[in-house]
């Protein structure tokens, strides 16, 4: 007696097409969690003097998925400083102009907006504590989303 499918090959594409969307869904949850952990590590560094408040006003995460931003950070102003709205805008800006170059997949982009912050970050700690933040915290997020190669 032969074995007769009981499913067609457009059911098994659909609930491939499920399975794909929901794994997606939890990786963009992962990302969100991390660009939250992320930020917090970065804007909770005291190794640098914030004097206008730019700086800090302008460190900032956004999560795209295939082109799209799913979620961009508040971008919150620095509680110190004179010209904070500058920072704010800046690193807005410069995070949607970094976020138009990813138009396929999912990618977290962490910025400190400001054009001299790669200058700051030789002599003191702007995003290197959240790269670090990064590094650990992605992989255990995804790891228990159970995706075997």
């Amino acid at each position: 007696m032969p074995i007769r499918p009981q499913q067609t090959l457009a059911d098994i594409n659909r609930q491939l097409e499920i399975e794909v969307e929901r794994l997606k869904r939890a990786t963009l949850r992962c990302y969100l969690i991390a660009g939250e952990e992320v930020l917090n590590a970065a804007r909770s560094t005291q190794s640098y003097k914030d004097q206008t408040g730019n700086l800090r006003s302008s460190i900032g995460y956004v999560v795209v998925c295939d082109g799209q931003i799913v979620q961009m950070s508040d971008f919150s102003l620095s509680d110190k400083g004179s010209d904070r709205v500058t920072g704010q805008q800046t690193g807005k800006s410069y995070i949607r102009q970094l976020a138009a170059k990813y138009p396929s997949g999912i990618a977290l982009i962490v910025v400190a907006g400001m054009n001299y912050a790669v200058h700051v970050q030789k002599r003191f700690d702007v995003l290197d504590s959240a790269e670090l933040k990064a590094e650990e915290i992605i992989p255990q997020l995804l790891a228990t989303l159970n995706i075997n190669d």
